[in-house]
């Protein structure tokens, strides 16, 4: 994207700060990147003067995963289909245009389906039964496959189950359903060719000028591998990263690699817009494929209580590890059991300020694991909504586990810092939707957030998640002049999905 830049620019409206000791001013001056006057400003000479409906700093998506957005652009989106019969259908078109190899998909999701079933693999192998066919779940925590790709993968009714995954199988003999869940899909994704360094910088690019359109002066990407942090650094180098990226080392990859990772990136932890000094782990998979791991077995299916991706001794050990490194932890937990184990971690690691990537599921009970540990509550609002009319079946109406689900306004209560993001491509890269959720849940709707707290989760509460709080999230002298410029008062207008995005500032460019 094109970048402008004078020697001074002066916005002038209704600019809310996050900052509690001047929330709202009319002016405010940015010099060199950074803003030199907040409040009653003197124009300098031959600054360039903005007009502005509103004006809050930089929304930051504080969870979301880059380059796979990128690919999804890319791949077969499955995301609005209404049923299994529709989605065969475009994976079969995908196989007829491409002529040859895998063909690649993600975004189903049973849960907005008739009946609710997984889909299995006889009918995408009997519309695609000559090349292999893999659909992600839209959470990433579960894939379906034709039997050309469990063919591919050597799986059969003998594979056993993974260490921290299931291979569904038919009732009557033990078939494979072909749907895999959590360390189970690696089984057939580690199959699937991986893309080029070319592939890798085009779906980054791609997704990150689709960031900055919705808004997004920042993203923490939550769990990147070696060869796309490299690619990360090649962008970073030549100043073609338009937005800011926290980037954290994939932390289940093997513990050598990882300390690699870590001794590398300790060499130079920010380069341009980008900054990597975070880890991302993973306690269990995800409630929609029931692999969040629970203390109690699912109310919807009592056989399973969900899955412990990482081991936990394992888990326990590369927390502790990443922290003698000087990394900052983000560990995935979702279920009440993981959430509870992760947080007991963190204050036997000793952790400074660890991140709990989703937090969706935490018993009232255990709520003061949250507070003893010190750790960041990353949370993604558009979750809440978009579970909103399964989740309760998964858990249980007026069990604890189900009061303590999604609980912005609890964890708000209990003092404890909030970031907000979306997690996509599982949700959408848009925050205003993420704003608007937090903000008009009717589920649980004593969990919801004012507008002004929502806005804080998105900007203040990313920079205090990443560890830029002294000089990013807030309107400030000295800040970095990251801001989102609204076509509209943000605080005034009754939807913010309404709002129109004029433009952003990232750095005062």
């Amino acid at each position: 994207m094109p970048h402008v830049s004078v020697d001074a620019i002066v916005l002038r409206g209704a600019i809310y700060t996050m900052d509690p000791a001047k929330p709202k001013v009319s002016t405010a001056v940015i010099e060199q990147g950074k803003f030199s006057c907040v409040g009653e400003c003197a124009v300098p000479e031959g600054a360039r003067v903005i007009d502005v409906a509103s004006a809050v700093p930089g929304l930051t998506d504080a969870h979301g995963h880059v380059a796979g957005f990128g690919r999804t652009l890319e791949n077969v989106d499955l995301s609005d289909a209404k049923d299994e019969a529709e989605c065969v259908q475009r994976l079969a078109e995908r196989a007829h245009e491409l002529g040859k190899g895998w063909v690649v998909a993600r975004g189903w999701n049973q849960n907005q389906w008739p009946g609710q079933k997984m889909p299995t693999k006889e009918a995408l192998s009997r519309a695609v039964p000559d090349r292999p066919v893999v659909a992600e779940r839209v959470d990433g925590h579960a894939v379906w496959a034709n039997q050309a790709a469990l063919d591919a993968a050597g799986i059969t009714k003998k594979t056993k189950d993974p260490a921290g995954g299931r291979i569904l199988r038919g009732d009557a003999n033990d078939e494979p359903t072909g749907v895999l869940v959590d360390n189970a899909a690696d089984l057939v994704l580690s199959k699937v060719p991986p893309p080029t360094d070319e592939e890798i910088e085009r779906a980054l690019v791609t997704a990150m000028d689709r960031l900055v359109k919705v808004g997004l002066t920042g993203v923490h990407d939550a769990g990147v591998d070696r060869r796309t942090l490299a690619v990360y650094r090649k962008l970073a180098s030549e100043d073609r990263l338009p937005i800011r990226v926290d980037a954290m080392l994939d932390g289940q990859q093997t513990i050598e690699a990882l300390r690699a990772d870590m001794t590398e990136w300790k060499k130079t932890p920010q380069i341009g817009k980008l900054t990597v000094r975070a880890v991302k782990l993973y306690a269990d998979g995800a409630m929609g494929s029931r692999g969040a791991l629970m203390f109690e077995p699912y109310a919807d299916e009592p056989t399973t209580s969900g899955l412990a991706v990482t081991p936990h001794d394992e888990l326990k050990h590369r927390i502790a590890e990443v922290v003698r490194e000087g990394f900052q932890p983000a560990v995935h937990a979702i279920g009440d059991r993981a959430c509870a184990e992760t947080l007991q971690d963190f204050i036997d690691a000793r952790a400074p300020r660890p991140r709990i990537e989703h937090l969706q599921i935490l018993r009232p009970s255990d709520m003061h694991l949250l507070v003893d540990s010190h750790a960041v509550a990353s949370m993604q609002p558009t979750h809440a909504t978009s579970d909103a009319p399964w989740a309760e079946a998964r858990l249980g109406h007026g069990t604890e586990r189900q009061k303590g689900a999604y609980a912005w306004r609890s964890v708000l209560s209990a003092g404890v810092p909030l970031a907000c993001g979306s997690d996509f491509p599982v949700e959408s890269i848009d925050p205003r939707l993420g704003l608007y959720a937090a903000e008009t849940r009717e589920w649980m709707p004593e969990q919801r957030l004012t507008r002004e707290e929502a806005l804080r989760c998105f900007t203040s509460g990313a920079a205090y998640a990443e560890g830029a709080e002294s000089h990013r999230g807030t309107i400030a002298v000295g800040y970095d002049a990251d801001v989102t410029i609204f076509a509209d008062d943000v605080m005034k207008v009754r939807d913010v999905r309404a709002l129109k995005i004029d433009r952003v500032l990232v750095g005062g460019h």
